[in-house]
């Protein structure tokens, strides 16, 4: 797309959020990006076809494999805001505190929750290009919406990258700071991936999920691409469960869960292993399953060189994984 007539200035103020705003260590970096996060499955989705729809498109095509988003909100969305692409300035915004990994049915909030998370990173650059609009806030249909570097000017970032507590901000701060952390930026239609510079998992099971969902093309494209945030909270909030590790064998099946610090977040769920050897299939079932520190591992009654396994949590994928006895060190993660 070509650039808008104010590009130069619009780049400008973000590059000078990070001394302006006095941002720390752990946010420092959050002006270079703009951020968008979905579950393991639509992104593979995203990456095997090369772009971003708006939720119109994407609900025409049928790509939602889990719709994370609030049917309260989603339901109030004009036509023309389901036609938008939407990205964020920030990583962990308030809807991803709320929906991001599997919780227990009773932890769930809104009806909704993002499995596993993967993000896509696109460069700040992407702000001044002509068809790129940001808002003030939450699409809604009272938010405001501008393109210019004076309306980028009139967003407070200091509130748009706010992260600390909210609690004693009193009835007045607190919606005005969790509103600005969802201000977004928004394409008509599609936004291609040719830009795109990083594509983030929170553990090594979920990136050898990721990657296990893509097609042949796609996994030679984006696969240096496909990294794990090591960090403490950097883009994930880690409040749900998910799985950490799996170690596959030809004789076992291990797999190591998140230790949630909030216990009311490891269970119970109901747990799901599938195995698929050749055309024959598998199934254990575990209903009540709670979280702990020890992995959870499964022999297998006789060697075999191959096989795919994939682990369910309330009927929701949590790991995809390829064992093959010729490429064993690819696969143990």
């Amino acid at each position: 797309m070509p650039l808008k007539a104010d590009a130069d200035e619009i780049l400008e103020h973000m590059q000078r959020l990070r001394s302006s705003l006095r941002l720390d260590r752990n946010r420092r970096w959050w002006w270079r990006w703009l951020y968008r996060s979905d579950h393991v499955e639509n992104a593979a989705e995203i990456l095997n076809s090369g772009q971003l729809l708006s939720r119109a498109a994407a609900e025409q095509r049928q790509v939602i494999h889990v719709d994370s988003g609030a049917p309260g909100y989603v339901e109030q969305l004009s036509n023309t805001h389901r036609n938008l692409v939407r990205l964020y300035f920030r990583p962990r915004t308030p809807t991803q505190y709320t929906n991001e990994g599997v919780r227990p049915r009773g932890e769930i909030k809104y009806g909704v929750q993002m499995p596993v998370p993967v993000y896509l990173l696109f460069p700040v650059n992407l702000l001044a290009e002509e068809g790129v609009s940001f808002t003030k806030g939450r699409l809604t249909q009272v938010a405001a919406v501008g393109d210019s570097a004076e309306f980028l000017k009139s967003i407070d970032f200091g509130k748009v990258y706010h992260d600390s507590g909210v609690g004693d901000l009193g009835q007045s701060g607190r919606p005005e700071i969790l509103n600005a952390r969802n201000s977004e930026v928004v394409i008509e239609n599609a936004l291609s991936l040719d830009t795109l510079k990083h594509i983030v998992c929170r553990s090594p099971a979920e990136r050898e999920t990721l990657l296990n969902l893509l097609g042949p093309k796609a996994r030679a494209r984006w696969l240096k691409m496909i990294r794990v945030d090591e960090g403490d909270r950097r883009m994930f909030e880690k409040r749900g469960t998910f799985i950490k590790k799996a170690k596959l064998s030809s004789t076992k099946s291990q797999f190591l869960f998140y230790m949630n610090n909030f216990p009311n977040m490891r269970g119970p769920f109901d747990l799901t292993v599938e195995w698929t050897f050749g055309e024959r299939t598998v199934r254990e079932r575990k209903n009540g399953f709670l979280v702990s520190k020890q992995p959870v591992a499964y022999s297998i009654s006789r060697p075999v060189p191959r096989y795919q396994v994939r682990v369910l949590l309330d009927g929701y994928l949590a790991y995809l994984g390829d064992f093959d006895e010729r490429d064993e060190s690819d696969l143990v993660i």
